[in-house]
């Protein structure tokens, strides 16, 4: 028992650790970013995907399908940057939260349906959506739970001034 202890102490430590904040909001901005980026030249085909999961009434579905992009865009270059770093992930976290619900009733009903969450740049079946969509939240979660300050923006604009 006492090495299992060990092990979730240095897995903590590990997890703690500014090297691996700066890594989770790196990986969760970057991915962030592409997947914005891919689906903005082809919006419509993303937004006939967001309605083909028949999740969201039409009208809400062509709005989550044309605000995505830009919110993954925004939020995802936040993380990389490093300003508002935990608003940021909470929103990551939010959407990633989203996606594992869509993804998780399209696979519950028996479809495997093409997710669309990179636009062409990558096509995901819904199961290998589900994957990345979870681990997105964890690591989302860390970096909230995780000041994450280290070579990021907030480091400079919210520096504590010393009197």
């Amino acid at each position: 028992m006492s090495r299992l202890g060990a092990i979730a102490t240095k897995s903590c430590r590990v997890l703690r650790h500014r090297y691996s904040s700066l890594v989770f909001r790196l990986a969760v901005g970057i991915v962030f970013l592409i997947s914005g980026a891919g689906k903005l030249p082809e919006r419509a085909v993303f937004i006939e995907k967001v309605e083909e999961f028949d999740l969201l009434p039409q009208t809400l579905a062509n709005f989550y399908g044309n605000v995505l992009p830009w919110v993954e865009i925004v939020f995802g270059a936040l993380l990389i940057i490093g300003l508002l770093s935990r608003f940021a992930a909470v929103v990551a976290m939010l959407s990633s939260l989203s996606f594992i619900v869509a993804n998780s009733v399209v696979l519950y009903r028996g479809l495997n349906l093409e997710c669309g969450c990179f636009g062409e740049t990558a096509v995901l079946q819904t199961r290998d959506a589900l994957i990345i969509d979870c681990v997105m939240l964890i690591a989302a979660f860390l970096i909230v739970i995780h000041r994450g300050e280290f070579l990021s923006l907030d480091s400079l604009v919210y520096r504590k001034k010393t009197s």
